[in-house]
């Protein structure tokens, strides 16, 4: 029994320091997530990490959130693994939310995972097709199709800058005969004030004095993330909460001293260097006037916000700084650029009433009052994402966002307004954009050289890019397929079936039949070729390729040959075309245009028509021949009759004339009576003027009295 006792005492005992330690494992843990969220809200994101990975060892109520929050941070600090690691942890243990979906779905395209990416984002168009749907519909797809921002690749030659160091360096600006740029790197072995952000210094701005001074590297690694060595160090006994315990957890490992390499270069100037961040900027072309970024020196709640400040140089002294009259405090004012004619001032802003996320902006200069009002741009170029970093080289806007097709991260793009309205964006493409950010560019068109930011080697790097547009020497030669000959005085049309930018040139091949075009690489194009004599041809190039000359294989072109008329027809089979014969129906000589020849029988039954004595009516004798020729009438229907009545010379010539006449018309009225109609027939009569006999005996005047019938076909 008093085993018993002992057993159950000792039981609750450990019971009761389990159930003790239990409790103060979950103090601690709603002490990290308290503190994190506050680093978190603070926008210091390195600090948060730790606080968040503490907390998530002793699994309470707020892990949802701490899963999410840590994700973020590592997002915000571009630790692009981690980031995914904590993203699909969230959504494995809880649930996918649109961000979380849309975070996945960037970070795989960083590591280009473009159809999974694009998988993603289908899914969503599908879900939500009400949210954000040119932001989805644009990232679809570009990871659909990534190979389209390679074609121009060959037009750049990108080196990596010898002046990076292993923090961040980035927007280049042009100044004077050199460069200035944006710099968190270390100046010193010493600990020095870490922006919360990232844990690393806070940003200065640099000085190349001059471009001749900036080299590159030989050789460029692969993508590095950066490692962050931070603990927390926390005054706490794990004992229960008494009313001594004050509770004091911070951050260490982030503000010991710096062990890495030290690069000695020139702050820019001592007047823009406070205690806080400092640039992007711009200046004007006199080079008296700059614009800049700054941390506001006031806090808004805790934070300090950026706004956009400007500053003027007299006496080799940046002076009379002022904020301008269109920030706000309560909300972040950034990159600041200047137009071509120096009359506006681009910026980019958080504040409400954009387009989502951060947009681009302008104020007119020199009005107080109008550079009071911030002017949106329109959505061709702000989207529900975020664009960043703009800079003008002439009339040319350049500028970085994620909310438009690319390929992945920040993308650079590049405008033109025309008659007030902004065109287009066009993605400036690989090498210049990669699958991580891309931004901050910088160009010298009268050199075809500038200058842009990337991360896409784990931390921000400035890199040199040469422009230089590559052409394809696209080339063949015009043969007549026939005689081999090569053929001159063909016209070549080239057109290309580009159907955002599409190009039309033509040529005339010379006397050895040959054709060169310059076309750009990876293009498909169409050649249409033209020449007298000759049929039309053409040919497609589906791919000009990448090499700088394309000879295509020869062009054979058909002469064209005379055309045989068509084959006629010939019914009756008399060799006389239809066409031609008269009687197509009825076979008869080519002579009588291909009617039969009846004109012997019309003939002799003429001879054996009669008249009474003296008069012009028909003898009985008559009407046999002429019935016959009747028969001729019906079969025939273009059959006419021209009929001559002859007398001989026993009579006065004017009697005989006149009867001739009337035996003449009297066959015609016969036939007319028989339904033929009279313009079939035409008579004449001749009386005794042409006498076919010997009109001096009486065997002579018999065959002069007679009617003569002419058959004829039409």
């Amino acid at each position: 029994m008093k085993k018993s006792l002992l057993y159950i005492v000792v039981l609750l005992t450990v019971l009761q320091s389990t159930v003790a330690a239990q409790s103060a494992s979950t103090r601690r843990a709603v002490i990290y997530f308290r503190n994190a969220e506050k680093e978190f809200n603070d926008q210091r994101y390195m600090y948060a990490i730790p606080f968040y990975k503490t907390s998530l060892k002793n699994p309470g109520k707020n892990d949802s959130l701490a899963h999410l929050h840590i994700a973020e941070s590592y997002w915000y600090v571009r630790n692009y693994d981690s980031a995914l690691y904590y993203y699909r942890a969230f959504e494995n243990k809880f649930a996918p939310l649109f961000s979380t979906r849309q975070r996945i779905a960037e970070l795989l395209a960083n590591q280009k995972q473009y159809k999974e990416a694009e998988k993603i984002y289908r899914q969503l168009l599908r879900e939500l097709p009400a949210r954000n749907t040119n932001l989805l519909t644009e990232r679809t797809k570009g990871f659909a199709d990534p190979k389209s921002f390679l074609r121009d690749s060959l037009d750049y030659t990108v080196r990596l800058l010898k002046l990076n160091t292993t923090q961040q360096d980035f927007s280049p600006q042009y100044y004077q005969r050199g460069m200035v740029f944006v710099s968190n790197r270390y100046s010193s072995k010493t600990a020095e004030k870490e922006f919360g952000w990232d844990g690393l210094p806070f940003a200065s701005i640099y000085w190349v004095k001059d471009t001749t001074d900036l080299y590159v590297v030989d050789t460029v690694g692969g993508y590095s993330s950066r490692t962050y060595n931070a603990s927390i160090k926390a005054n706490d006994d794990y004992t229960s909460l008494t009313s001594n315990d004050n509770d004091i957890i911070v951050v260490s490992g982030l503000r010991t001293g710096y062990n890495g390499t030290i690069h000695r270069l020139d702050k820019f100037s001592s007047e823009l260097n406070s205690k806080y961040n400092y640039g992007p900027l711009c200046f004007n072309k006199a080079g008296n006037t700059v614009y800049f970024t700054r941390n506001n020196l006031v806090s808004d709640k805790g934070r300090y916000n950026l706004e956009i400040c400007v500053a003027t140089l007299e006496n080799g002294t940046w002076g009379k700084i002022r904020v301008m009259p269109f920030v706000q405090k309560e909300f972040d004012f950034f990159h600041p650029a200047l137009s071509n004619d120096e009359s506006r001032l681009y910026f980019c802003s958080n504040k409400p009433g954009g387009q989502g996320g951060s947009d681009i902006y302008y104020v007119p200069l020199g009005n107080e009052y109008d550079m009071s009002i911030a002017i949106g741009l329109d959505n061709k170029i702000n989207t529900a994402g975020n664009e960043l970093f703009p800079t003008m080289q002439g009339d040319t806007l350049f500028f970085s966002t994620d909310g438009l097709a690319g390929l992945g991260g920040l993308d650079i793009y590049k405008t033109y307004a025309q008659r007030g309205f902004w065109k287009e964006p066009v993605n400036l493409g690989y090498p210049v954009n990669s699958a991580y950010d891309d931004f901050g560019i910088i160009y010298n068109n009268v050199h075809n050289k500038g200058f842009f930011t990337s991360n896409r080697l784990g931390s921000d790097d400035i890199y040199v890019f040469e422009n230089r547009l590559f052409q394809v020497q696209l080339e063949g030669t015009v043969l007549s397929k026939t005689t081999q000959r090569r053929l001159d005085s063909v016209t070549v049309i080239i057109r290309s079936a580009d159907n955002e930018r599409p190009t039309t040139d033509s040529l005339i091949t010379d006397i050895t039949g040959n054709y060169r075009f310059p076309v750009r690489p990876g293009r498909a194009y169409t050649l249409h070729f033209t020449r007298n004599g000759y049929i039309q041809d053409s040919l497609l190039v589906k791919n000009a390729g990448t090499d700088s000359r394309l000879s295509l294989q020869p062009m054979l072109l058909v002469p064209i040959v005379a055309a045989l008329p068509p084959a006629e027809t010939d019914r009756d089979k008399d060799t006389v075309p239809d066409t031609k014969d008269r009687c197509p129906d009825v076979k008869g000589p080519r002579s009588n245009f291909g009617c039969p020849d009846i004109q012997a029988e019309i003939d002799a039954l003429a001879k054996m028509i009669f008249f009474k004595t003296a008069s012009a009516e028909l003898t009985t004798a008559a009407l046999k021949p002429l019935n016959v020729v009747t028969a001729y009438l019906s079969k025939y229907p273009n059959l006419t009759l021209y009929i001559e009545g002859h007398t001989d010379n026993r009579a006065p010539a004017a009697y005989n004339k006149d009867l001739s006449q009337r035996r003449a018309k009297a066959v015609k009225d016969f036939f007319v009576k028989k339904g033929f109609g009279a313009d079939r027939f035409t008579t004449a009569g001749f009386g005794l003027e042409r006498p076919i006999a010997d009109n001096t005996t009486e065997e002579g005047r018999a065959m002069n009295r007679r009617v003569a019938i002419q058959a004829t076909f039409h």
